[in-house]
């Protein structure tokens, strides 16, 4: 069992400070190269999560390696430290995630020390300033409308996401007519004044309906679908760090024994 313990988290750890080490050389290319308008939103994040999932797991490999008591108890505090951070997270992503319990929970607290406005969170953090200019920026960056080229006439039957849907064409209230996945026409037969996300929507393929309401929408959907699978996620990661506690704990125990009792 101690044998056990000591290569799981020797191999656990080589394979997860490989992951970090690649990690973080992608993010210092990308920031040497200059980062486009969408890696920017991951490339800090990415540089930070790299550089503690290479320290830990070098952590535990020289404690597992070396039986250095000093140091398994640093990475096993490590590791308590990253359970209950990813605990938090998950918590937190569920509640701004799921309108209803964001509701229920919005506001809470004790005095002074209050919850904000959880159900609107997303929105009200990413749908707002700065932070939707660079999402918008982005969105025309990664060109997400131009995988439809200009023949794709039948644009309505296609399997849009949220984003493409709020994104690449003009709201259905609007009553355009598409000459193709590119181009919008207002009807001859029109007789209502183009107000809102219809006058907002323009053919240029670096505006489109990226100033629209529509878009924000189909990105606040897209956000909370995305959010969804990282609460998955973040789960699993859960499961791997208790495993690497548990076997840790093992490890630890087994530097108190002789050196021949521990690998013979």
């Amino acid at each position: 069992m101690l044998r056990l313990s000591n290569a799981a988290v020797i191999t656990t750890n080589a394979i997860l400070a490989l992951i970090g080490l690649a990690a973080l050389s992608f993010s210092v290319y990308v920031y040497v190269q200059g980062p486009s308008q969408c890696q920017r939103f991951v490339q800090n994040p990415l540089i930070v999560t790299a550089t503690l999932l290479f320290f830990i797991s070098s952590l535990g490999l020289i404690a597992a390696l070396y039986g250095s008591h000093i140091i398994i108890t640093l990475y096993l505090f490590f590791l308590f430290l990253s359970i209950l951070l990813l605990l938090v997270l998950s918590v937190f992503i569920f509640l701004v995630t799921n309108p209803t319990a964001g509701k229920a929970f919005s506001g809470k607290g004790i005095g002074n020390v209050k919850t904000g406005d959880l159900q609107n969170w997303i929105g009200n953090h990413f749908l707002r300033g700065k932070n939707w200019e660079g999402i918008s920026k982005c969105l025309s960056d990664s060109r997400v409308c131009k995988r439809f080229g200009p023949r794709d006439v039948d644009f309505d039957s296609k399997h849009l996401s949220n984003v493409q849907f709020g994104c690449c064409r003009p709201p259905v209230e609007c009553g355009f007519e598409s000459k193709n996945a590119t181009w919008w026409t207002v009807p001859a037969t029109a007789t209502t004044a183009i107000t809102g996300d219809c006058k907002t929507w323009s053919n240029t393929q670096s505006q489109l309906c990226y100033g629209c309401d529509s878009c924000k929408i189909g990105v606040l959907k897209g956000i909370r679908k995305r959010w969804r699978i990282l609460l998955v996620v973040n789960l699993l990661l859960i499961l791997l760090v208790v495993f690497l506690y548990s076997c840790g704990c093992c490890v630890r125990k087994n530097n108190r024994v002789p050196w021949k009792r521990r690998f013979f």
